[in-house]
């Protein structure tokens, strides 16, 4: 956006500060003017620099020829890549008394696109508005999408749509990233089905581009309509024009999203399988809630697992163990409480609450020995001692 702004920048203003020089410069200020464009035309701009401040220190008691040759110098500095160094000698021009209308209003734009590109929006838009107050001509649309932008990322949006609206409809191609922020402006407004033509817009010109398929299925999810969201991506994908990892996530937490987690799954393990996702502790983990959301146990147990073996988390290995737990499955269980225990950093009766758990699953998995140890360290809670005391009975019985 930053180097579209200055290319912007350099296509009105240039002519506009020439087409004033020659209307009310003085002769051999004009002279001069001529001279430095015949440098900008041979690429000799440090020499223009020293030409343009000896003609800036010549005219100070000349507000209109110092303002211009302040204005030149801008020119310079952005065609020399440092537009930071613009800033100073439009200052110094605005501050001249007596200058015209056309001349207070270019400097004002070339000083409004200049703190735009540095993100100074709302000062760029009251510049914006003052050289609208003086301009007579009507604006061309590409200084309107300027316009457009300092008022939207200052968050006027009523502005922001008024501009933008007739910098598409007065351009005969407006560029895709004016109908982007056309569309931002129109979302954040809530006009969503407005919103979704320039979308559907972008499609039209490039249905090749993945951005404006994303876009369209970001729409969609933004409103939470999942279905046409979900759509929009498996359109897309047979399409070839999604490749992207994020995007097959993004398909299959869709699919998790309609309740048919069963497909979700289906397709992220074959995903996996085929190394088109990356196989790391979060996919595994979203694989395995995906399963067990389709109450696929065996199959959410074993990519949980593996989710556990790449990245260890307390909060998951408990999750695991009550799994287990809850189909009866004792030594898996038990290594995945003793694994919580491990890790998990918790006081008092909830860490008491854990001992007892992995007590109880290794004393039904076999394991008397750690069934023991664990159930004696629980049996400190004060909550939970009788249970941990009748559980150590049944350890002694057993043995």
């Amino acid at each position: 956006m930053r180097v579209l702004l200055l290319l912007v920048l350099l296509v009105f203003t240039l002519v506009g500060g020439v087409a004033a020089a020659d209307s009310k410069a003085s002769r051999t200020t004009f002279v001069k003017l001529m001279d430095v464009q015949e440098l900008w035309e041979e690429e000799r701009y440090g020499e223009a620099v020293e030409k343009l401040e000896e003609l800036i220190e010549a005219t100070r008691s000349k507000p209109h020829d110092f303002a211009l040759a302040n204005q030149y110098l801008a020119h310079t500095a952005v065609m020399m890549g440092k537009q930071e160094d613009a800033r100073a000698p439009l200052e110094a021009a605005l501050e001249m008394s007596g200058l015209p209308d056309e001349l207070v209003g270019s400097l004002k734009m070339f000083y409004a696109q200049i703190v735009l590109a540095e993100e100074e929006y709302d000062l760029a838009r009251r510049m914006f508005n003052d050289w609208l107050a003086v301009v007579e001509e009507p604006p061309k649309p590409a200084q309107l999408f300027s316009v457009a932008y300092a008022n939207y990322q200052s968050g006027y949006l009523d502005e922001a749509e008024t501009y933008i609206s007739r910098a598409v409809n007065e351009s005969t191609n407006p560029p895709n990233n004016w109908l982007r922020l056309y569309y931002q402006i129109l979302f954040d407004r809530e006009e969503y089905a407005a919103a979704k033509r320039v979308v559907v817009e972008l499609l039209d010109r490039d249905p090749d581009e993945e951005q404006y398929w994303r876009l369209l299925a970001s729409h969609h999810m933004r409103l939470e309509d999942y279905a046409p969201a979900l759509a929009t991506l498996e359109v897309a994908g047979h399409a070839g024009a999604l490749t992207e990892e994020s995007d097959l996530r993004r398909v299959a937490s869709l699919y998790g999203n309609l309740s048919v987690p069963e497909k979700a799954a289906r397709k992220l393990e074959l995903w996996l399988e085929e190394q088109r996702v990356e196989s790391d502790a979060d996919t595994w983990r979203r694989l395995g809630d995906l399963w067990m959301l389709a109450r696929e146990r065996e199959r959410a147990k074993t990519a949980l697992w593996k989710s556990l073996e790449l990245r260890p988390d307390a909060k998951a290995w408990e999750f695991l163990a009550s799994i287990h737990f809850e189909d009866a499955e004792w030594r898996r269980s038990f290594e995945a409480f003793e694994n919580t225990l491990a890790m998990e950093e918790a006081e008092g009766e909830a860490q008491h609450r854990l001992q007892m758990l992995t007590g109880l699953t290794a004393m039904r998995a076999g394991e008397r020995d750690k069934a023991r140890e664990y159930l004696k360290l629980a049996e400190r809670s004060d909550q939970l001692r009788g249970q941990v005391r009748g559980l150590l009975r049944e350890l002694e019985e057993r043995s």
